[in-house]
């Protein structure tokens, strides 16, 4: 699918990137200079570099970037010297002393200037409409001005029709702060407007948040995720899934499954993530599209399944384990795996009551999982076993250690050999 370029979006875009490049920056400074040339303690001003600009543009949330540079620095001090420095202890603890004083005298800054422009605003609208001769819809009026203080403002009044203007806004971070409000407050009238901007700029940010939104309002968001999981822009059609998942409504089981086979093979994976979300509810189906789909639905399938975990689905896994020439699907063997001792015992029962075919095909799905718990079961039905699965049986306790068999029918061509048909 064709895509436009993201252009221009400021400096707040790139942000997270700008600073994520000057931490890497600093974690190989710390790698080259302390831990292989030895520098104990100039290199490390460098730091403040990306601490202070952390802190000017996130607030307290800089700690966190602090924490880490001066924890990887102290670190750095115990590998030169084998010893804990009080040095790279003191150095640690400014980083992070720096980073939480800016960030409270910004986050102090940033709401005083948003009181400000708050209170300049309301005068300005109240001086000009009392020249003008009226004073009704002065608080609509202010709403339609939209600024990250309205944001706040209309999140706090539970004004949604407020918010749902914002996403008009022409400001991609006044549409995510929207996008985010709405979500928190949880309102079904905002899934309409909340699916726009799912289907909105791509580049913005605001469509991952949109999905995130129609996900914290659950129920009534599902039928139009839904719609949306048939959307042309395969970008649109995962974060639907994967909303889908998080909120775990049983009515998007079967959609999501025919998503398993989707033109894009992220989205499949995506599809396949959200059924293993949705957990037991999506078992009965997704085995019967063991059975029915094939190709790309029936991996996403399988795939979903060892996500679940469910021990019911044992018996359909190993049906579906069947690959041509008497090979066995790698990942319904890791399906199985999966489910742990629970997903075990159900093969041992499939192993013992099922019909002579599943029970050949269990047999090479034990053979693979390399379990010695298995050597017992699989000696008990080799006594009864038929002409065809006895050498299956045979060739699977070879390859769980049990040794040569009195009897064995296989010859010695054949043990060297993949598993016979």
């Amino acid at each position: 699918m064709a895509r436009e370029g993201p252009g221009f979006r400021g400096l707040s875009t790139y942000k997270p990137f700008i600073l994520g490049v000057l931490v890497l920056f600093s974690l190989v400074m710390e790698g080259v200079l302390h831990w292989v040339m030895g520098i104990e303690v100039v290199y490390t001003q460098f730091f403040y570099i990306p601490v202070v600009l952390a802190a000017v543009w996130y607030g307290v949330r800089s700690v966190g970037v602090a924490a880490l540079l001066g924890g990887v620095q102290v670190l750095g001090g115990v590998y030169l010297t084998g010893d804990l420095q009080p040095g790279s202890l003191v150095r640690a603890g400014i980083l992070v002393a720096v980073a939480l004083v800016i960030g409270v005298v910004t986050d102090l800054m940033r709401r005083e200037q948003a009181r400000m422009i708050e209170a300049v605003t309301d005068a300005a609208l109240k001086s000009a409409g009392e020249s003008a001769g009226w004073r009704e819809g002065f608080a609509e009026l202010r709403d339609r001005i939209i600024t990250s203080v309205n944001i706040r403002r209309l999140r706090e009044d539970h004004d949604v029709r407020g918010l749902v203007r914002a996403l008009g806004h022409k400001d991609p971070a006044i549409q995510y702060q929207a996008v985010e409000a709405l979500g928190d407050l949880g309102d079904p009238a905002a899934v309409g407007p909340l699916a726009e901007a799912l289907r909105g700029d791509e580049y913005s940010g605001v469509r991952w948040k949109a999905a995130e939104a129609l996900a914290k309002i659950g129920t009534p968001a599902v039928d139009t995720l839904i719609e949306a999981l048939k959307d042309p822009d395969d970008d649109v059609r995962w974060k639907a899934a994967i909303a889908l998942g998080e909120i775990g409504d049983p009515r998007a089981v079967d959609p999501l499954i025919r998503v398993l086979a989707d033109r894009d093979h992220f989205v499949q994976s995506r599809a396949a993530q959200a059924l293993g979300m949705i957990g037991a509810p999506a078992v009965d189906s997704l085995t019967r599209a063991l059975g029915e789909e094939e190709g790309e639905a029936r991996w996403g399938a399988v795939l979903a399944l060892e996500k679940i975990g469910d021990p019911r689905a044992v018996c359909d896994l190993v049906k579906a384990s069947g690959e041509p020439g008497g090979e066995v699907n790698p990942g319904t063997v890791s399906a199985i795996d999966a489910m742990g001792n629970e997903g075990f015992a159900e093969l041992l029962r499939v192993l013992k009551y099922q019909d002579r075919a599943v029970q050949r095909q269990a047999v090479r799905v034990i053979g693979e999982l390399g379990r010695e718990e298995a050597i017992a079961p699989l000696l008990q039905v080799l006594e009864n076993s038929d002409e065809e699965t006895r050498p299956l049986i045979e060739e699977a306790l070879r390859r769980l250690g049990a040794g040569e068999i009195p009897g064995m029918t296989i010859t010695a061509e054949r043990r060297r050999g993949p598993l016979p048909d």
